[in-house]
């Protein structure tokens, strides 16, 4: 399965090889749940703490305000991570061999690794939920005690992380197969300036959750577009001091110093730049290890979900590395790809609903919790839907544009998992926010184990572009448990009326996509032997892309106009602004 980088999402699947100054995937897990008096029960009223439920309008004209709002500035943050890697192979290089560029992205995965096992997905997993209670009653110094508290445990945790893989630079890079001692020593300086990243990635997660929980979403996914703008001017930087892509042969330590520093810079920028917004809330943060009440305990409750979810990732993540590593790169682009539509189109609705469903558990408001979940259900699933008929119908094309023409087989692969990893954004949530974190971790879990027997039995039968249309087979099996699972859960512990019309948007997303791939693959598929090069795989994107679109908008209107009407209405309304 995979993941992302994208802020307050989730990644349910195995997460890429880390790219330089990709933050920790675990910021994007799904914040855990209000503790276990809080559960919403059955029946509740609508009122709690002498505050009305708000109207579903209401509701739903927030969460798609911020939903657009997320993706727009989520689409400039994936433009300009792309930007950064464009810049890094024209400036560093494209590595292999074991030369700087490689050595680069192996020191800089250390510190990103060290953090996701120790205390990321844990971290991520707690934040919004423990501070739900005290945002829903409007206790900004409860706030300011969680936030403190946590802050304090996190540097508390990892300074000492970070120093000891400083100390242990050596032997680490040491392990680096194939590399001359000479260049391990490289890799060591490197990764002692990396190091710091350990603590600069607790401390973001725990501001992107406290900015999450008070419906701040805009700053959490500006920071890592201001990170990828820094960690590009450091790549200029070194060009311009040894020039560009001269390997070792060519570095200065003064170019050494500008390619470490300044990915290590951009790590400070990610993190610290969400001070800014952090500052308009006024709250009153001191050092101290203790929580309010009984948070303490929540807190360690929460964490072990997305601890367990982390632990069970790196486990996929091993077997793709080692059993499929002469597809890795073209995996890596088939992923990379995969992961664009989930980004801009699931992600956004996810993070925007999250905060409602857990003030609505807190308040017990069964009524707003299932009108906000089914409306934003059946919208994510109907998103997935167009996008896996993107992936499929565009596969070549999109491979093309990448120079990557073999990923093109990876692409198509992983598009059914789409549905079941848009669902698992949202659905996760939803479990979390109702406490039902066992629910969730079982349906991760159980999706990872499928997907790991998936990754051994393709990697040991098939080779070439049948493998790598395999491992992302794999993926989408995993991603389709999970959430499967996790619509089964929801429906257990939140009742039917939290997932009404869910199946009726399903069968039109999976119809619509079906008919809209077959569209747009045909289009590029007659105009590749009429166009070449660039040029022609844009024109083959851009009339296949408008393809799928027309196609799947008119078969999931005839199938489910009750929920794609307006949601067009909405996004019409929203591109007009």
């Amino acid at each position: 399965m995979t993941s992302t980088d994208d802020s307050g999402a989730a990644s349910a699947t195995p997460a890429p090889p880390a790219t330089p100054n990709a933050p920790p995937a675990t910021p994007n897990a799904p914040p855990a749940t209000p503790a276990t008096p809080n559960v919403i029960q059955p029946g509740a009223s609508g009122v709690a703490n002498g505050r009305t439920a708000k109207s579903p309008a209401t509701t739903a004209a927030k969460v798609a305000g911020a939903a657009a709002l997320i993706t727009v500035l989520t689409i400039l943050a994936r433009v300009a991570g792309f930007g950064r890697t464009l810049v890094f192979f024209y400036t560093v290089g494209e590595g292999g061999h074991g030369g700087l560029p490689d050595l680069y992205f192996a020191a800089n995965t250390v510190p990103n690794i060290v953090f996701e096992v120790v205390a990321g997905g844990a971290l991520a997993s707690l934040v919004v939920p423990l501070l739900a209670r005290a945002v829903a009653d409007g206790d900004r110094a409860g706030v300011g005690r969680i936030t403190s508290a946590l802050l304090t445990w996190m540097v508390a945790l990892t300074v000492p992380l970070a120093v000891a893989v400083a100390l242990a630079a050596g032997p680490i890079t040491g392990l680096l197969h194939g590399v001359p001692p000479e260049h391990q020593e490289v890799a060591a300086r490197m990764l002692r300036i990396f190091a710091p990243q350990l603590p600069l990635y607790g401390i973001g997660i725990v501001l992107t959750g406290v900015l999450q929980a008070h419906h701040r979403f805009a700053w959490p996914v500006i920071a890592p577009l201001l990170s990828s703008v820094t960690v590009m001017a450091a790549y200029l930087t070194y060009a311009g001091i040894d020039g560009a892509r001269t390997d070792f042969a060519g570095l200065s330590t003064a170019g050494e110093l500008t390619l470490s520093a300044g990915t290590t810079l951009g790590v400070v920028v990610l993190s610290l730049c969400l001070l800014i917004p952090l500052y308009r809330l006024r709250l009153r943060l001191r050092p101290g290890f203790r929580f309010p009440g009984g948070e303490g305990r929540q807190a360690v409750r929460l964490g072990w979900a997305g601890a367990v979810t982390v632990g069970a990732q790196q486990v996929v993540v091993a077997l793709i590395v080692t059993l499929g590593a002469q597809q890795l790169a073209r995996y890596n682009g088939a992923q990379t790809v995969f992961l664009l539509p989930w980004a801009v189109l699931a992600v956004p609705l996810a993070t925007a609903v999250y905060p409602r469903l857990a003030d609505a558990a807190v308040r017990r408001d069964e009524t707003a919790y299932a009108g906000a979940l089914s409306g934003t259900a059946r919208s994510v699933v109907l998103l997935a839907g167009l996008g896996m008929a993107a992936l499929a119908g565009l596969a070549v094309p999109a491979a093309h544009l990448m120079n990557a023409k073999g990923a093109a087989p990876g692409i198509v692969g992983f598009a059914p998992g789409l549905l079941g990893y848009a669902l698992f954004a949202l659905l996760s949530r939803a479990l979390y926010a109702r406490g039902a974190t066992v629910a969730a971790a079982v349906a991760s879990g159980v999706g990872w184990l499928c997907a790991g027997i998936a990754v051994v039995a393709v990697t040991a039968t098939t080779e070439g572009g049948a493998e790598l249309a395999g491992l992302g087979l794999a993926n989408a099996l995993g991603m389709s448990v999970t959430g499967l699972l996790l619509v089964l859960a929801v429906r257990r512990h939140a009742g039917p009326a939290a997932l009404a019309g869910l199946f009726r948007a399903v069968a039109a997303a999976v119809g619509a996509a079906a008919v809209a791939a077959l569209a747009g693959w045909g289009v590029a598929t007659g105009l590749a032997g009429h166009t070449g090069g660039v040029s022609g795989s844009l024109l083959q994107g851009l009339l296949g892309g408008i393809a799928v679109v027309v196609v799947f908008i008119t078969v999931a209107f005839a199938l489910d106009r009750r929920d794609l009407g307006p949601l067009a209405g909405t996004l019409v309304r929203r591109l007009r602004r």
